[in-house]
């Protein structure tokens, strides 16, 4: 009987998890993300992955790793050894395989099956994604310092599958996650890179109030003044009164909007948690009140 019980159990949890995700998925389809924003994050994700493309200069990559370790060996063994370039080993010890003639076909008719039915796997491999390399690239461009372990997180918030990489769906249901996202519950680290890069279009490193009004008029169409108080105003003291004035600012560095946002998203997120306090507060004083009610009528 135990065990049909928790049978039973571990089923009604499966289905539940199963209708979670359902919901999930069809939630974000429901989300529309139209016109220019669009075409904005499609660029933003085609740019990403063209700084994965190309060749690894930071001091952690494999050819240089490489390099490092030749010169520890050649110092502890006395020897010079010339410096030699490391993909073109790689190109060298991994040869591609060679591609079949017609004629070569005409015994074995099976081979050219074999063929086509390998290439919709090859098309699959080489669809578009990006991993932490590409960020790495991108927020040197942006800012001078930064955190290595912040690109793992950013990463971890869009990677599904846990491949270390993002892919073009991943990328796009980490946006509407975020964009719809009324509770702040989700990390949003990677959103806040993606939203500045969708901003700043001439790649001037700083965003302008006309550069997000675009945007923030399609997201936000009846609530765009806020949006843009929320991103360019600063507080700033006069020296004479000693009172605190907002003053809206005519340029914004990437950290200031990272870290205007994560102030703006702790302020909702504490606002929701205290609300929820005051509910239960009442919710408590109500039933206490029944109760004695209950006694002084007995």
């Amino acid at each position: 009987m135990q065990q049909s019980n928790n049978n039973q159990q571990e089923n009604n949890e499966k289905k539940r998890k199963r209708y979670q995700t359902e919901t999930q998925e069809e939630a974000l389809e429901k989300i529309e993300v139209k016109g220019y924003e669009k075409a904005r994050l499609s660029f933003v994700f085609d740019k990403l992955c063209s700084y994965e493309a190309e060749p690894s200069s930071d001091e952690d990559s494999k050819e240089k790793l490489y390099q490092k370790r030749i010169e520890e060996r050649a110092k502890a063994k006395q020897m010079k050894i010339p410096k030699s370039n490391f993909k073109s080993k790689i190109m060298e010890s991994q040869k591609k395989k060679k591609k079949y003639k017609e004629d070569d076909f005409e015994d074995n008719p099976d081979a050219k099956k074999e063929e086509k039915e390998e290439e919709p796997k090859k098309k699959k491999k080489n669809r578009k994604k990006f991993s932490k390399k590409a960020l790495r690239k991108v927020i040197r461009t942006l800012c001078d310092e930064y955190a290595k372990d912040e690109l793992n997180n950013m990463i971890w918030e869009c990677d599904e599958n846990l491949d270390g990489y993002v892919s073009e769906e991943e990328f796009i249901n980490m946006y509407k996650k975020c964009i719809s996202d009324e509770k702040e519950d989700q990390g949003k680290k990677m959103y806040y890179l993606v939203q500045f890069l969708m901003y700043d279009k001439d790649e001037k490193h700083e965003i302008t109030v006309e550069d997000t009004l675009e945007i923030l008029c399609a997201r936000y169409p009846n609530n765009v003044d806020q949006a843009i108080d929320a991103i360019f105003d600063e507080e700033k003291k006069d020296e004479k009164t000693g009172k605190v004035k907002k003053v809206k600012k005519e340029t914004v560095g990437y950290i200031e909007y990272c870290n205007k946002m994560h102030a703006l998203a702790m302020q909702k997120r504490n606002e929701i948690s205290n609300a929820k306090k005051i509910f239960c507060d009442k919710i408590k004083e109500e039933a206490i009140e029944n109760v004695r009610k209950k006694r002084n009528y007995s």
